[in-house]
């Protein structure tokens, strides 16, 4: 750094800590000079006249806003991914307040105040805790103003300011939904969830409404202040000191007050105010004092959570690719492509979707009791403040899910044969054997792919058909990718000599699942099904018990495409199973069903790069337990 800068580095330094205050000074100053107060000493005399059950009353009403508080940092502590439990972030996080506003500096003395309550927290952690609490605060606490605003504003341009107001934040969720990371100068910056911002807001009206609350209950009698006037101006006022940093926002605390209730008494006011610094700063102060001292406090008799078997054996984060080759679905090797992975919970293994919205378990269990994992799923998704759901599973394991209280909604089905009875004959083939015989005089041809993948041939298909039918969708559908249909089970339709469609099989030890269906416009009729027909011959040899055509809509709001996917499945006459989506409650199921909806019409493409196994001349062993294709993540 060189003198110059270390110059500015110290002036800027200087500037945060003698701005907030000159802006209380000059604030004091603008009340003794504008306003006709009583000494001090009449002040406190006023302020003993209030009744010992008000005085109670605000003791409760803080303690409830301090609560509050202490929750919120709880919800900063998830979004930031510090480790720290709950009710260990929540007693900091009381504190670290209690000490900051009364203080002042808020960035600088609540970096510090928790740095030194949580010292596994490093004090980068800290002030990124801190700086994420105060920004949510004001943000939240501007919506609150701006829906008083609209709703008791004394004129049309207060109120169509609290619109304004309105407006921009739903602006913003809506951003934090569509777009929920974003990159600045090579940071990664995660914005919160819709979950946390719900619970935020909710905090947050109940912290300043319960501080204002305590405030009116601290005037003097016949102050004349009703408590639907004060709350509107408190709400302000707070703002406007939390902005200045002056310690305990003495000053511009004061002076907003006055000016939003001019028609108040002034003596009767400003002596409610120091009794509301004497309870609502003062006290937590000289307890969040007494725990600043002796960190240990807040450690103590925390309440033991109740321990499962799930807990004794812990939790696990697993790469994709560690996946089980015997498993009940092998749809489940789609998380190779859409950045899931493996989570175990003890015993319990489920193949995990986790996005900045939902923690979405797809399919069924690769292993486990289906009875033990939502309670486990609840909580991983309550520590990323993200709502928790199972997205097309079975029937046994929605009503396992139900039995607990979670609501279930059928979203699919699943297209089920059996290979070893498929025989296409009778009434009910009619169709496929004619889209057959179409694809057989046509010239078509079916060739399985065990190695050697025309590649570049399979990616000129996949283009013409994604500019034909559109951006291809994702999530629990896959993308073509070389290394991804590297390991899958690869079927071609030739016309002499040119490729002019394909379809890929995810495998398992006793099941295929279709995943891709790709072919050139104008490609002769029947050429999918004659594809499909030739996989299922190929497991009925391979002896696989079961071959999955994959799930369709099972909706009211299903497309037209959708209805002719379900009828090109339906000519194979398979049996249809239903599938689940089953969240913990009404609201979590719709943020789950908007998120997957968003994930599958706009995926990202995921950031993997392929190491393709050697080629050899028998099919592919795609065990994914041992590792057939080795994944990294890139940076």
């Amino acid at each position: 750094m060189t003198p110059r800068s270390t110059r500015k580095q110290i002036f800027a330094n200087a500037l945060r800590v003698i701005a907030p205050l000159v802006i209380m000074a000059t604030c004091l100053l603008t009340l003794a000079d504008h306003t006709d107060l009583p000494a001090l000493p009449d002040l406190l005399s006023m302020a003993r006249q209030v009744p010992v059950a008000n005085w109670i009353g605000a003791m409760v009403a803080t303690g409830l806003s301090f609560w509050a508080l202490g929750r919120y940092d709880a919800v900063a502590h998830r979004h930031l991914g510090s480790g720290t439990p709950d009710p260990l972030a929540r007693r900091a996080g009381m504190a670290a307040i209690a000490f900051s506003q009364a203080v002042g500096f808020g960035l600088l003395s609540g970096s510090f105040a928790r740095w030194r309550l949580l010292p596994r927290l490093s004090p980068l952690q800290s002030a990124q805790i801190t700086g994420f609490v105060g920004i949510t605060f004001m943000t939240a606490l501007a919506v609150i103003c701006g829906l008083t605003l609209l709703l008791i504003g004394a004129t049309l341009a207060l109120r169509a300011v609290g619109l304004g107001i309105l407006v921009l934040a739903i602006l913003c969720c809506v951003l934090c939904f569509l777009h929920p990371e974003w990159r600045l100068r090579g940071l990664k910056l995660r914005l919160p969830s819709l979950q946390a911002i719900l619970a935020l807001g909710l905090w947050t009206l109940m912290d300043v409404t319960c501080a204002g609350i305590a405030l009116w209950l601290l005037l003097p009698e016949g102050s004349g202040i009703a408590l639907g006037a004060l709350l509107p101006a408190y709400f302000v006022a707070l703002g406007l000191a939390i902005i200045s940093s002056s310690p305990g926002g003495a000053g511009p605390l004061e002076l907003a007050m006055l000016s939003l209730l001019p028609a108040s008494d002034p003596a009767a006011l400003m002596a409610g105010l120091l009794a509301f610094r004497a309870v609502y700063y003062g006290l937590p102060l000289l307890v969040a004092g007494v725990v600043l001292l002796w960190p240990g406090l807040i450690g103590r008799a925390l309440p033991a959570p109740a321990v499962t078997d799930t807990d004794l054996l812990g939790s696990d984060v697993r790469p994709a690719a560690s996946q089980p080759f015997v498993r009940p679905q092998a749809e489940t090797a789609v998380i190779l492509q859409n950045g899931g992975h493996v989570m175990a919970f003890g015993l319990n293994q489920v193949a995990m979707l986790d996005t900045p919205q939902i923690s979405a378990v797809l399919f069924d269990p690769l292993s486990g009791r289906h009875g033990e994992i939502p309670d486990a799923l609840r909580r991983h998704a309550r520590a990323r403040n993200a709502a928790a759901c199972f997205y097309k599973c079975s029937a046994r394991l929605a009503i396992s899910a139900r039995r607990r209280g979670w609501k279930a909604l059928r979203v699919a089905q699943d297209a089920i044969l059996s290979p070893a009875e498929f025989t296409p004959t009778g009434a009910s083939f009619r169709q496929l054997r004619r889209k057959l015989r179409h694809a057989s005089k046509a010239g078509v041809t079916v060739t399985p792919a065990w190695s050697n993948l025309p590649l570049a041939d399979m990616a000129a298909v996949d283009t013409a058909w994604t500019q034909h039918h559109g951006r291809p969708r994702g999530t629990t559908m896959g993308q073509f990718e070389p290394g991804y249909v590297a390991i899958q089970m690869v079927f071609l339709a030739w016309l002499d000599d040119r490729l002019i469609g394909f379809v890929t099989f995810h495998r398992a030890a006793d099941e295929w699942c279709l995943d891709l269906v790709r072919h050139l416009p104008g490609a002769p009729d029947g050429t999918c099904h004659a594809l499909v027909h030739s996989a299922i011959e190929a497991a009925r040899e391979a002896e696989v018990a079961r071959l999955s055509l994959a799930a369709v809509p099972a909706h009211r709001f299903a497309r037209q495409e959708e209805c002719g996917l379900r009828r090109f499945k339906a000519s194979f006459v398979p049996r249809w199973e239903n599938r689940y989506i089953v969240a913990p409650s009404w609201p979590q199921m719709a943020l789950s069903l908007a998120e997957m909806i968003r994930m599958i019409h706009r995926p990202a493409r995921p950031e993997i790069t392929w190491q393709t196994p050697p080629q050899s001349s028998h099919p592919p062993h795609v065990d994914v337990e041992e590792n057939a294709v080795a994944m990294k993540r890139s940076a």
